[in-house]
């Protein structure tokens, strides 16, 4: 059975991407680089109930991600590879559960949980934050561990199933907080207009109550402790910020609520421009299993849409109930494929291709961002997706899981053609680990170091840190510092501004982009007033 497992055909696409990623594309900053320099810093200390970024409690996500990351250095020693094959392996774990969750829908249906895992490993978005560093498929994976009991105790096993569910939002709470409730509760709280036969309601709610309860009482076991051991300002974000405070304050944001659909069928490619796709979904009743999954995505996604604060990875816990819905849809029709099936994506990668071969004049501003990617895109890169959207475009598929896997192949073709272009062109950019090498030598002779405006932990797990950086705000506190601590180093990030003279800075580099940020000694600075004045109108 194991073996099996892993020579399923979206095991071996995962590895592709995951081996994709650790191979040619770094921790970037400052998401993955925060996430695992908090692992470290709470390794370090020794302290694994609260997070901590820069010597400060660190209460913007709980600790689950983190833990799964010590475990892996528990197991393997300290070390990067193993911290960025946490995520992936929930992401694997999400393919699994996504063809569990459409066999238990539809349980005489074998094609359904075969072309749900490929409908997702298709779509850029996903694939992308399947290499990723973050807590996104950990969110999602706690996501379909809850559905998956909602339906195990709609058929029945109710103990199970609630227990499951219980799980699925307790550590989905504890992998990113409390808009977990949001994923799992609008199948069960709306179980009336999918659930067939229809059981005792009473019974029903009395269920999803206590599974919402013993799941809260998961999360409280870490939060209420933690709560105490961090103070009381950590403790008010963690038990209120997290939650009504967040999403609150996130009214503030100025993304409109129609920002999601417009998103949606970008965020839906290839799957938007397929017509076997959309043919199949002509003439077809709703069942009870797509029932269950449009309510659990539409749902969630008008409350997301609701909320201002906006960020398109949100959506990605709905994307595994948005496929077997789709994959149902194909599976009732199986619908008879021809070579016009292929042409919408054999031309948008051959549209990627000439972007970068022939790439739009410009010296500034997007173009000549895209000018500079596609002058240092190896041509072999552009060569590879021009030839795969060229073969592509007429492939003659042979079946219904054959048209299906050339959208998955090609979207490989697609990630591997970025990230060896971004290995080309975007390494020296965004790979943090020369300047953090060079922060650690600094730390290493006991020197103190202070960093300009908010630090997000970019170095600490890269250097292996193990002092704080000083946070300076203002140029008066500053001046202040460089006096007092003459013998030690301040980073500095600025715009790009080929005006100022990096000439006596200890270190620089690009950082996330054109940006530089630098590393001066204090008494370098101290001597150069002029420079530091001009520096600091042009930093972020």
């Amino acid at each position: 059975m194991v073996a099996r497992f892993f020579l399923k055909d979206y095991v071996l696409i995962w590895l592709a991407l995951v081996l994709m990623g650790l191979l040619l594309r770094p921790l970037t900053p400052v998401d993955e680089t925060r996430a695992v320099s908090v692992a470290w810093e709470m390794w370090q200390r020794g302290d694994f109930l609260v997070p901590y970024l820069n010597g400060q409690p660190y209460s913007h996500k709980p600790p689950l991600l983190q833990w799964c990351i010590h475990l892996s250095w528990l197991l393997f020693g300290v070390n990067e590879w193993s911290a960025r094959l946490v995520a992936p392996l929930f992401a694997l774990g999400n393919l699994a559960l996504t063809a569990k969750l459409a066999r238990s829908l539809w349980p005489d249906d074998p094609y359904s949980p075969r072309l749900a895992p490929l409908l997702l490993l298709a779509m850029p978005l996903w694939a992308l934050w399947t290499t990723l560093t973050l807590y996104d498929m950990l969110t999602a994976f706690f996501t379909l561990l809850g559905l998956l009991g909602i339906v195990r105790a709609a058929q029945r096993e109710t103990r199970l199933g609630w227990a499951l569910a219980a799980l699925g939002i307790g550590l989905g709470a504890l992998s990113k907080g409390p808009a977990i409730l949001i994923m799992i509760l609008p199948p069960a709280l709306f179980a009336p207009w999918w659930l067939q036969p229809k059981p005792p309601w009473g019974r029903w709610y009395a269920g999803l109550a206590a599974a919402v309860l013993l799941g809260a009482l998961l999360a409280l076991a870490w939060a209420v402790p933690a709560g105490l051991a961090g103070g009381e300002e950590y403790r008010d974000m963690i038990l209120w910020g997290q939650s009504a405070g967040r999403i609150n304050n996130s009214f503030a944001h100025p993304l409109p609520f129609w920002w999601y659909c417009a998103l949606l069928p970008a965020l839906w490619l290839p799957w938007t421009f397929w017509p076997p796709l959309w043919c199949s979904a002509k003439g077809w009743p709703l069942d009870s299993g797509r029932r269950f999954c449009a309510v659990q995505a539409l749902f969630a996604l008008a409350i997301f849409s609701l909320i201002s604060g906006k960020r398109v990875h949100y959506l990605l816990p709905l994307f595994p109930a948005m496929a077997c819905f789709a994959a149902r849809v194909l599976s009732l029709a199986q619908p008879m494929l021809n070579r016009r099936d292929q042409v919408a994506v054999g031309l948008l990668l051959a549209a990627f291709a000439l972007a970068l071969l022939l790439p739009p004049p410009g010296t500034g501003g997007i173009r000549g961002e895209v000018a500079e990617i596609a002058k240092q895109t190896p041509l072999a890169a552009k060569l590879i997706l021009l030839a795969l959207g060229l073969v592509v475009l007429p492939w003659p598929a042979a079946s219904l899981a054959a048209g299906v896997r050339v959208q998955t192949l090609a979207m490989l073709g697609l990630m591997f053609t970025a990230h060896w272009a971004f290995r080309q062109a975007g390494w020296q950019y965004y790979a943090m680990q020369p300047f953090a090498d060079r922060l650690a030598q600094a730390e290493q002779t006991g020197a103190p170091i202070a960093h300009w405006r908010e630090y997000h932990g970019d170095f600490n797990f890269l250097g292996r840190l193990r002092r704080p950086l000083a946070e300076i705000f203002s140029q008066r506190a500053l001046l202040a510092w460089i006096s007092d601590h003459p013998d030690g180093y301040v980073v500095l990030l600025r715009r790009p501004d080929a005006t100022i003279d990096e000439e006596g800075a200890d270190f620089a580099q690009f950082y996330r982009g054109s940006r530089r940020i630098m590393l001066w000694q204090a008494a370098a600075l101290q001597a150069r007033p002029y420079t530091l004045e001009q520096m600091l109108r042009r930093t972020d």
